[in-house]
């Protein structure tokens, strides 16, 4: 993933993992680690008389004096500590131009989400929307009333993504409704509905109750861009922490969440430091706790900071907002909130043992926007909580099953059609932030040669960042000769940075590239600036031939 956080000292804990909810599939396990073990010697490994003839043919198309330039960048900072992984192809003809160590398996950040948006589009279409309904089991009845009413989810990932209006105070947070959950209950009360008299149910079926992904660091789950996977979501499934000081030294400091300001029992322990100190924020919230702590200090005078906190049971909390939609619109709904879950082996078990189900009656629903908007959005702004909605809504609609093994498995069946070799790829989740994700720069080129020529690639490109321009490489490669010329998805975690996409040369032609640098102690910016070197050598190199 694209790690960003704000210029502030940052920690976080997540202090009681469930155990009984990350239970490994020990086979898969022992393949993952087995696969970091052979990278790990892979990188480690000095060139011998035992590699392939086709690793050597590579070698040998290799510029000396390009390597040699790559060279002085890797040697210039601690970058030359890491593993560094390159590949350039050239378009329309697929033919490799240049190769260093793309043979190799690393971990690909964020530039896992090539993999997923590339499938989604070819799996699904770049038309394919995501529809959240209003069910119930019969018609209201003459009084208006119905005795269930279901909100029923299927995965999109920008349900009730309109929120987060600029609020003055946190006094006003209380006030937000989400706009969809308003429109389906307009919708409910014009076919006739005036009062629920059973349960109102938030249906979650859709994909299986996997919140979570193996690899995935229990501080990740804290945050936003770590946030868990349901089939019906609100806001990404996440809340705005906002933090402003107070007005005199040493007064608490405030923090209250947006949109939604009593969501979780907020601890608040900031305190105004002197002006000109260094921020430092603590924030803890146990996994299915309800209390968020958050300590430290903020200067006098700073700005307002937000982060992005994961919420613990998103359903559940769409139901709530959904009764208050109801209300406004002069549905009554006083009756008990429900959820429903669906396990892998509630799946299985109910497979095995069909029962007869009248199907509900839609009362209403709701269209995301097409598929194309929201891989734009995944890959331009690096969205984690899309990119995993994604993989589970192929595992849905290619496998007719919902879970995250079933998603990996529509990747891997995609890897292999674009010519990836099977030891190519060990795919983990759709968005990169598994350490267990592993991918050459070779499978990443294979994968941008495939979309350059299939019906797509309009739409694939159009979703990446542009140099300078925009998405995650607004801020990069500004003033260079490579602004604007290259299409590319960025990753980073720590000690991980990817930059892989398309490069325009000034004689026209198109080249298709990944860089992957992995295990390296640079920071972001130093990090980054080594990739940007990379890709201008490259630029420059190639620039210059035929």
């Amino acid at each position: 993933m694209d790690l960003c956080l704000p210029s502030l000292t940052l920690n976080c804990r997540l202090s009681t993992v469930d155990h009984t909810s990350s239970t490994l599939d020990f086979r898969k396990g022992f393949k993952l680690l087995g696969s970091i073990i052979v990278a790990a010697l892979l990188c480690l490994a000095v060139p011998t008389p035992l590699v392939s003839a086709a690793n050597q043919q590579l070698k040998q198309r290799a510029s000396p004096a390009l390597n040699a330039r790559l060279d002085r960048i890797l040697r210039s900072s601690a970058a030359s500590r890491g593993f560094w992984g390159i590949e350039v192809a050239e378009l329309p003809s697929g033919r490799i131009l240049f190769s260093r160590d793309a043979q190799h398996l690393f971990h690909p950040a964020s530039n896992m989400k090539l993999f997923t948006t590339a499938a989604g589009l070819e799996k699904l279409g770049s038309n394919f929307v995501f529809r959240t309904t209003v069910e119930s089991e019969s018609g209201p009845d003459a009084q208006g009333r119905v005795q269930n009413l279901y909100l029923v989810g299927k995965g999109d990932p920008t349900f009730c993504d309109d929120v987060l209006p600029p609020l003055p105070s946190p006094g006003e947070a209380n006030s937000y409704r989400c706009q969809t959950l308003q429109n389906l209950a307009q919708q409910a009360k014009a076919r006739g509905v005036l009062e629920v008299s059973g349960f109102l149910i938030a249906d979650d079926t859709y994909f299986f109750s996997e919140p979570y992904v193996h690899g995935w660091a229990a501080e990740d789950l804290l945050w936003g861009y770590g946030a868990s996977v349901s089939a019906l979501a609100f806001n990404s499934n996440a809340l705005l922490l906002r933090i402003m000081p107070a007005l005199k030294l040493g007064d608490p400091a405030q923090a209250w969440l947006d949109p939604l300001a009593s969501y979780y029992q907020l601890n608040n322990r900031l305190v105004t430091a002197a002006a000109g100190t260094e921020s430092h924020l603590f924030v803890e919230r146990g996994l299915d706790s309800m209390r968020l702590d958050v300590r430290g200090q903020i200067p006098l005078g700073a700005e307002q900071t937000t982060v992005r906190v994961a919420i613990a049971h998103p359903a559940e909390l769409v139901a709530e907002l959904f009764r208050q939609s109801l209300g406004d619109t002069g549905i009554a709904a006083r009756g008990e909130i429900r959820v429903q879950h669906l396990t892998r082996l509630e799946a299985a078990v109910a497979s095995q043992t069909p029962q007869q189900t009248s199907p509900r009656l839609v009362l209403a629903g709701q269209d995301s926007q097409p598929l194309r908007q929201i891989v734009k959005l995944t890959n331009k702004e690096s969205r984690n909580f899309y990119a995993e909605m994604l993989l589970r809504t192929l595992a849905r609609e290619v496998e007719h099953r919902g879970g995250l093994e079933d998603g990996l498995e529509v990747l891997n069946e995609f890897a292999r059609q674009i010519g990836a070799q099977p030891d190519e790829t060990v795919f983990a989740d759709g968005s990169g932030l598994s350490r267990d994700d592993l991918v050459t720069p070779q499978a990443l080129v294979k994968l941008l040669l495939h979309m350059s020529s299939g019906p797509s690639f309009d739409v694939f490109l159009d979703s990446l960042p542009v140099a300078g321009v925009d998405g995650t490489l607004a801020g990069r490669f500004k003033a260079t000769r490579l602004k604007g010329r290259i299409h590319a998805k960025t990753g980073t975690l720590e000690g991980v940075n990817a930059l892989s996409g398309y490069m325009d040369i000034p004689s026209g032609r198109r080249l298709a590239f990944s860089i992957i640098g992995n295990s390296h102690p640079l920071d972001e910016t130093k990090a980054e600036a080594t990739v940007d070197q990379i890709a201008l050598a490259v630029y420059d190199w190639f620039s210059r031939r035929r």
